[in-house]
């Protein structure tokens, strides 16, 4: 132990060298906050080049007291031998006098050393010493030593890590963690960038997944107009050039640029591509050394190169060596089954007529996972007519993508190809392919708003089509499911939805059960059922969570679900937070209905007084329904509906009754049709708003007798959640006529409101903008700026009063939180203010207070 001491006399305090923090630096506190929770003996960083490993452990040794030494070590990724790195650590402690100690020497004096240390190996090698290995093994497993390692590398260290894991002593950061999240993205950007635009933003952020190094460097490039010009990618390129393939053998370089042609990548693909150069070897060998392999799936079999760095790598191969690797890759894929990567690999080569024999294999619910619905509308502008009606499959797989794009007029056109094909020379060929049309046909109907036609294609088309067409069978159902909610007939419609969701069920297809039974939740909220509607939404999110596909259109779907749900229960941020998560997963999907989505965060805003941010979002569902090419008969109506909606909460009233009756004349006109069959209570919900203008317009008698009208049909047709609208409505123009009964009709209304769950309605329409307006006196219960309970010391929130309303049933909290998706905790917050306000201190008390002031019936 000759050089060392025991003492820490010797060392001289904190180490004088830490790595500079850049000048633009972007702090994280939620990985600083990651790394100073509990002390672990191990923290490890380990993600490819760029991840911001150094700038983080720098940052974070900022934080440590002076009192405590830190020992950096830049090890560049290059191998090291023990005594060089004992040599260096001894040197930074100041304990070697001109001569080197043993590794066994520095393990001692470490266990016996009391005072805390801080070792960091920044960049550590991809193929250390076994010697060295095995020294940091026992470094770790002293008992009483108060060294804190710190660990950056690019390849997982080969250490029984699993042991420190167990003991926990471990804490290890991958580059999914260590990426910048998107808000820490979008700030980054306006620190390097602020005038870039935000369609560049979005588009750096597609390439780079919040890659640090990569986000900077393309930055680094000259902004024109707050858009990129590319100047950046020769800045990436170098970068990638000395941090990346400076450090790859010759065999791993060269199947790195061809992976940067293919849009995913497994181990058994490279195998069959480049078997003589052991091509699975070598991609499990770039996996290892992080080279911006990212996973696509759960299983860790297929990958994705980042797409910044694809784009900078692409220019490696020559135009005939890259076309020759198409063609190649086209064959192993589709002879492995992977038919959309063989069409886009087709497509590059400039194949049209192999990527047209290859979409005949995709099977009809491929449309609705990844993003392969955008995907088929792409090779669609890209390959000649001729192709895609050469045969009936590809006609039937194009006019559903077109169909359920909310493409009207090419659908028909695409549909109407079939008929070349007619008649066919054998009877149940000829049956079959009529029966395929007529599918096809009647959910253009049904959409289009011809329900007769629609019912009479659909029906037809059921009694003819064999099992194997079971998913124009689907379609089938599906369609005259939704023509029964838009007609009132809720019943049919329930029972149309069964017989769809056991006919996927028992195809085994998780795409298309989960398809219908958003349906089913739009029922169940369309009737009122808000509870069962949540039960069945949690149990699809679950079901889609739980599969092997990227599902962004279902979880799209189900987010604008829950959105919903949470704003008509009064939870407003809830809301939000479900919108915000289901935006994404919808745009890339490329799924219309993200037109739903549009709508809820529109009358969020309006529920919040936001009235210019609601006609934003409206304006956006508009352009994209444009952009997407919809035809207006499927959205236009939706968007004049919520325009309305904004106006009546603004008070401005007199600029309803035109856009009503405008609606209400294309609706029930000379050709009378559906609304769009994905809002089958528009046309009652016009009426309401016209009643709703009529009277605060003065007609009052007319308004009353639209409004006695309107209730009939939503108790006929079971629309639950509307016929509470229009029973407050009803009680709110018996107040402004001064009548007794109003009291008792509000009273009824109001329970019927708590009874579904839909507590959002007690907010009224008016709010306290439109107040400088004649107004006459109503309840309290019809201003939204008024708190729900008037009087004493009650002024419960919506989800106070749906609490209140289950202890009065005489729930227990655990059931209680059961029933509104919260935790027993929650419950019991809630139920400590719903006593505070009402001045008691027990449940019954609560429960008496409340019926005294006519807050429970």
């Amino acid at each position: 132990m000759q050089g060392l001491g025991s003492s820490l006399s010797v060392i001289r305090g904190k180490a004088s060298y830490i790595p500079d923090l850049p000048s633009a630096l972007l702090s994280r506190q939620r990985l600083i906050d990651a790394l100073l929770g509990k002390k672990q003996r191990l923290r490890v960083l380990c993600a490819p080049a760029g991840f911001g490993k150094t700038v983080l452990l720098s940052e974070f040794l900022q934080q440590v007291p002076p009192s405590e030494h830190v020992v950096w070590l830049s090890l560049a990724g290059q191998p090291l031998a023990l005594p060089q790195l004992i040599s260096r650590v001894t040197t930074e402690l100041g304990l070697a006098r001109g001569r080197v100690a043993d590794g066994q020497a520095l393990l001692q004096f470490f266990e016996t050393c009391g005072e805390p240390i801080w070792l960091v190996l920044d960049d550590y090698p991809n193929e250390a010493p076994a010697e060295l290995s095995s020294w940091i093994m026992q470094l770790l497993a002293l008992q009483s030593s108060k060294v804190q390692l710190l660990v950056s590398c690019r390849q997982r260290p080969d250490w029984n890590l699993s042991r420190l894991l167990l003991r926990g002593e471990l804490l290890e950061l991958d580059a999914s963690q260590l990426a910048l999240s998107r808000d820490e993205f979008e700030l980054l950007v306006c620190l390097l960038a602020p005038q870039t635009s935000a369609s560049a933003r979005e588009e750096l952020w597609q390439q780079t997944a919040g890659w640090c190094a990569g986000v900077r460097l393309l930055l680094s490039g000259q902004m024109k107009g707050g858009k990129a010009d590319g100047s950046g990618l020769p800045w990436l390129r170098d970068y990638l050039e000395h941090e990346l393939l400076s450090r790859l053998g010759e065999g791993e370089r060269e199947i790195l640029y061809r992976l940067a042609h293919f849009p995913k990548i497994s181990a058994e693909l490279c195998d069959q591509l480049w078997e003589e150069q052991g091509g699975g070897l070598l991609f499990k060998r770039l996996l290892q050394c992080q080279s911006f392999l990212l996973p696509v799936d759960r299983q860790g079999v297929w990958y994705r190169m980042l797409p910044a760095v694809a784009h900078a790598l692409q220019d490696r191969l020559s135009a005939p060596e890259l076309s020759r690797l198409r063609l190649r890759s086209c064959r192993v894929l589709s002879a492995a089954g992977y038919f959309d990567e063989a069409i886009e690999q087709a497509l590059c080569a400039e194949q049209p007529e192999v990527a047209a024999n290859y979409m005949e294999s995709l099977g009809l619910d491929w449309l609705f996972t990844d993003q392969h619905l955008r995907q088929l509308l792409s090779w669609r502008e890209q390959l000649p007519p001729q192709l895609l009606e050469s045969t009936p499959r590809l006609i039937c797989l194009c006019a559903r993508a077109l169909l359920f794009s909310w493409r009207l007029e090419e659908s028909e056109a695409c549909i109407a190809r079939l008929g070349g094909f007619l008649p066919q020379a054998e009877s149940l060929r000829n049956t079959r392919l009529l029966a395929n049309w007529q599918a096809l046909q009647g959910t253009l109907e049904g959409m289009r708003g011809n329900a007769e036609v629609a019912r009479e294609h659909c029906q037809a088309a059921l009694s003819h089509l064999p099992a194997r067409d079971w998913h124009a069978s689907l379609l089938c159902y599906s369609t005259l499911a939704r023509i029964a909610m838009a007609t009132g007939q809720s019943v049919q419609a329930h029972q149309l939805l069964l017989e769809a969701v056991e006919l996927a069920r028992r195809q085994g297809c998780l795409v298309s059960e989960v398809l219908v039974n958003t349906d089913r939740i739009r029922l169940l909220i369309l009737r009122g059922d808000l509870s069962q509607a949540e039960a069945l939404l949690q149990e699809n999110v679950a079901l889609v969570e739980d599969g092997n596909r990227r599902h962004s259109l279902l979880l799209g779907r189900l987010l604008f679900l829950q959105g919903e749900l949470h704003l008509l229960r009064g939870g407003l941020d809830e809301c939000e937070s479900a919108l915000q998560a289901g935006f994404p997963h919808a745009l890339d999907s490329f799924d219309p209905l993200i037109l739903h989505g549009y709508l809820v965060q529109s009358e969020l805003d309006s529920c919040r007084g936001e009235y210019d941010q609601a006609l934003v979002h409206l304006h956006e569902a508009e352009r994209r329904m444009h952009c997407g090419k919809a035809e207006s008969s499927c959205y236009k109506s939706a968007i004049d509906l919520q325009s309305m909606r904004i106006l009546a909460r603004q008070g401005c009233w007199e600029q309803l009754p035109p856009i009503a009756q405008s609606l209400e004349a294309y609706l029930q006109g000379p050709e009378p049709c559906l609304p769009p069959l994905h809002m089958p209570s528009l046309p009652q919900r016009n009426q309401l708003l016209l009643a709703l203008a009529e009277y605060e317009t003065g007609s009052h008698e007319q308004a009353e007798q639209r409004l006695r009208a309107l209730h009939e049909q939503c108790k006929r047709r079971q629309f639950g959640v509307l016929m509470s609208e229009v029973q407050l409505a009803l009680a709110k123009i018996g107040f402004g006529s001064g009548r007794s009964e109003s009291h008792g009709l509000e009273l009824q209304a109001r329970q019927q409101v708590i009874n579904i769950g839909c507590y959002s309605l007690l907010q009224g329409w008016t709010d306290g903008g439109a107040e400088a307006a004649p107004q006459p006196k109503l309840s309290a219960s019809f201003s939204a700026g008024a708190p729900l309970i008037a009087g004493g010391q009650a002024d419960l929130t919506l989800r106070e009063l749906s609490v209140l309303k289950l202890l009065a049933e005489g729930l227990s909290n655990q059931e209680i939180g059961n029933t509104l998706f919260i935790s027993v905790n929650t419950v019991k917050t809630h139920t400590k203010k719903i006593n505070a306000k009402l001045g008691v201190k027990r449940r019954t008390q609560a429960i008496n207070r409340a019926k005294a002031l006519g807050i429970l019936l």
